[in-house]
């Protein structure tokens, strides 16, 4: 936080004592009183599987620990306390990673929060010791805490009062300011007139009337907040808001109406602060330890200053990133300095002037997770005025063309993946201001360090920690397993745009559908406002509640009242996977002519039980035998290829790589193709369709080794047609799904004309499991395959390509949607 008072949310007057809520200060009576009453090995830590993606909530009721229903997960009540485990696969593929958050109410009572906290470490203990854990504080959560849920809801009560009921809240007006380049952040600023200026955005909060209003000069990234802001604080009140957008010009009174503020002269910038001015607090790196006898904390590096090899096992460390402080334990740690560590984490915020809500953090070594390394990664300074310490991705590019190996080991997170999030403007990129340093030339002179070849970063990892990254990601890789399955069979929702419903009531929604649709036009807004923000087993029940109530089918209703592209959206919105698959499929071959690219859409990303399903599928519901159609629209190797993959044959992607068959297949491939005059088309075939995806995507490493083109090169080369789409896209899918449904994204929408059908299956399809991840990965994807070089939102894209209800459908599927 800076000293002009801007931060990354709204600050509220503590109401408790934040120290009491500590791990640290075990065997008081409240302690005996915990482990009395569980007398056994706690039973809710046996309700899990380990080993498995998955989302559990819990709340604290006279010291015992009681699940919550699924429907209720991101609904809190302020007088209580809440454990929240989320078991997800590191970098979305390898092992098993366990998040332990413990959420404290405002009102919550001591018995509560200490009981939340002691059990988080019996948790942490039944999990082996290996989780993150999590001090969250009510409205002041991690980013990691809120990326758990599509939106959290405060309500007053909780157990001790024995009050549940919820009543029709007011809400305070409130006027927030958006601001900011780099780190674009929300201030409360006063209603009135003066608070605005021409140059950034902003929100005003009217409880279930929400506008935001933008400047003429406001940027990309300022407008982007503010659209997801307003989404944000529609979905706490339950989708009932009213939202509306207005730009600077003489059609936005009504703005000033809903403010109740005379509209006159408005300010061109701010006066205070310049978007470029706006930045996050410093990082810091502070050791914790008892060496000398006492407990004590030093400060060992700030900034970029700050490095891996810092970090002693043997000793406690303290990382403030800027948003939150992170507890690093040492595997050497004592004893003292792991029950003292978030004492001195929170007498760290009081001794700096930081907010004692800032959430914290405990990380073991060995269990880092992806934030704690990032504040490692080395950047390059850049800025227009050369004074700004800002982390440049054209800087970056700059790097990669200096440096003198082929690539490195890859050991980092994506850092195009981060560049893309909200609050970085491609606009601001000065370029390289300083030379690389001494120690990232030795580095690159050595061909060592972990290097991204898409960015460009390295970093700051001695040569043991390297080496010990580096094995662990090779055993990663050999426990492959396809994140969006293993999410989607988990109910793990992070990077979702759609998730469950609070509050969720069939009959309810069912009642509305059938009034939206009956008597004279039809209520498109209330069809949307529903369908899009449910998930597909609760969409399954509102069809059966229809039904049942009306006797009556959605589906036919729906093709009767609606047409085009945004009925063809809802009926894929309503159908279970396998039968929307088959869906498309159908449409792809329905008519004059085949859309091939659909039928690979669907075809070469799934599993052989998947395939099953759909071929199953087609059948019911069209009474025609898929296999048939696939001979019938198709030909040559392209129909060849589609046909093998209906044999479902295909390993399965749980199974183990066969390490001795990835060389050989490499070699097979290089002589099919580049090794020999003319293609072997059979045994591209014969490998890219019976072997697993993680096996394709070893086999893709493996081939750099035996050509300069690398296998994908050599595809676009060796084979034509529709044949060469496929192939390609069966290894774009295995090396990289979320890389793939942007690609693909981008290729619907780019050109004259859109691919709709494609379209809308890679929108439904992705919206409930990395809809949240593809958003943030487009940009930078846009910008490498647009001939402008340019980077360009998801939903900056479909705007701009779709129209009417179409449009706002899809925008609510993304999380991007305005007033219907």
């Amino acid at each position: 936080m800076t000293s002009n008072g801007y931060s990354g949310g709204m600050m509220k007057a503590r109401k408790y004592d934040i120290a009491n809520t500590n791990i640290a200060g075990l065997g008081t009576d409240l302690e005996k009183a915990v482990r009395q009453e569980a007398a056994e090995t706690e039973k809710q830590w046996q309700s899990f599987k380990q080993g498995k993606a998955l989302l559990k909530v819990w709340r604290i009721e006279q010291f015992k620990v009681v699940p919550v229903d699924q429907e209720d997960y991101g609904a809190f009540y302020d007088g209580d306390s809440y454990i929240i485990l989320h078991a997800f696969h590191k970098n979305g593929n390898g092992a098993i990673m366990y998040d332990i958050h413990f959420w404290i109410g405002s009102q919550s009572s001591q018995d509560e929060y200490g009981t939340a906290a002691y059990k988080t470490v019996e948790l942490d203990d039944f999990l082996g010791g290996v989780a993150c854990q999590y001090r969250e504080v009510q409205d002041h959560e991690s980013r990691r805490f809120k990326a758990l849920f599509r939106s959290i809801i405060v309500m007053e009560g909780g157990v001790a009062t024995g009050f549940r009921h919820v009543t029709p809240k007011e809400y305070r007006h409130r006027l927030l300011h958006i601001k900011g380049k780099l780190n674009t952040i929300a201030l409360e600023v006063p209603i009135k007139l003066d608070s605005l200026n021409g140059s950034d955005s902003f929100v005003f909060d009217g409880g279930l009337n929400i506008a935001v209003w933008h400047g003429k000069k406001a940027g990309l990234m300022e407008k982007n907040k503010a659209a997801n802001l307003a989404q944000a604080l529609d979905d706490q009140r339950g989708g009932m808001a009213i939202r509306t957008v207005y730009d600077q010009d003489d059609d936005d009174m009504g703005f000033f109406k809903l403010m109740e503020v005379e509209k006159g002269n408005i300010k061109e910038e701010d006066d205070k602060v310049r978007d470029d001015q706006v930045e996050v607090g410093q990082k810091k790196l502070v050791k914790i330890s008892d060496e000398s006898g006492t407990i004590s904390m030093e400060e060992v590096a700030s900034g970029d200053d700050i490095s891996r090899d810092k970090l002693q096992s043997k000793d406690v460390f303290l990382l403030d990133d800027g948003y939150e402080v992170m507890v690093w334990i040492g595997l050497e740690a004592s004893v003292n300095e792991r029950h003292s560590a978030l004492n001195f984490a929170a007498k760290y915020l009081k001794d700096n002037g930081k907010p004692m809500e800032t959430p914290i953090s405990k990380i073991f070594e060995g269990a880092e997770n992806e934030l704690f390394e990032a504040a490692f990664e080395v950047g390059v300074k850049s800025g227009k005025d050369g004074s700004e310490a800002t982390r440049s991705k054209e800087a970056a590019k700059s790097v990669k063309g200096t440096y003198k190996g082929n690539k490195g080991p890859g050991t980092v997170a994506d850092m195009d993946a981060l560049y893309a999030q909200n609050g970085v403007d491609p606009n601001a990129w000065g370029g390289r201001t300083k030379a690389p340093s001494l120690y990232a030339l030795e580095m690159q002179a050595k061909k060592t360090g972990a290097y991204s070849p898409t960015s460009g970063w390295v970093s700051g990892h001695t040569e043991r920690q390297r080496h010990v990254k580096q094995a662990r990601v090779n055993e990663l890789e050999k426990q492959y397993a396809s994140s969006r399955k293993a999410r989607q069979q988990s109910g793990d929702c992070s990077f979702a745009s759609v998730k469950p419903s609070v509050n969720f009531s069939s009959a309810v929604d069912a009642e509305k559908i059938r009034k939206a649709l009956k008597g004279l036009g039809t209520n498109n807004k209330t069809l949307i406002q529903i369908l899009s923000k449910r998930t597909i087993d609760q969409r399954a029940a509102i069809v059966g509640a229809y039904s049942s109530k009306f006797d009556r089918d959605l589906e036919e209703d729906i093709r009767k009242d609606t047409s085009g592209n945004f009925q063809t959206t809802l009926l894929a919105l309503l159908m279970q996977e396998s039968e929307r698959y088959a869906y498309f499929l159908r449409k792809s071959m329905k008519g004059w002519g085949t859309e091939n690219r659909l039928l690979v859409d669907v075809l070469c990303t799934k599993e052989s039980d998947e395939i099953v399903k759909i071929h199953s599928a087609y059948a019911e519901k069209y009474e025609r035998d898929l296999e048939k159609d696939i001979i019938s629209d198709t030909s040559g190797d392209f129909k060849k290829l589609l046909l093998g993959i209906l044999e479902c044959n295909r390993a399965t992607i749980e199974a183990e790589i066969v390490h001795d068959d990835i060389q050989a297949d490499a070699e097979a491939l290089h002589k099919a193709g580049e090794g020999k005059w003319g293609t072997d088309e059979s045994r591209f075939i014969d490998i890219l369709v019976h072997r697993s995806f993680p096996q394709i995507k070893a086999i893709v490493d493996e081939y750099e080794a035996l050509s300069k083109k690398g296998l994908r090169k050599a595809l676009k080369s060796e084979l034509s047609g529709n044949f060469k789409t496929a192939c390609i896209a069966i290894l774009d899918y295995a090396c990289d799904s979320t890389f793939f449904t942007c690609r693909r994204l981008f290729e619907t929408m780019d050109g004259w004309g859109t691919s709709d059908w494609a379209l809308i299956q890679h929108i439904v399809d992705n919206c409930e499991s990395n809809m949240d991840l593809v958003k943030e990965r487009f940009p930078s994807i846009h910008a490498d395959l647009h001939e402008s070089g340019h980077p360009k939102f998801l939903g900056d894209m479909i705007r701009g390509d779709t129209s009417g209800q179409y449009k706002k459908l899809l925008l609510h599927l993304i999380g991007e949607g305005t007033v219907a």
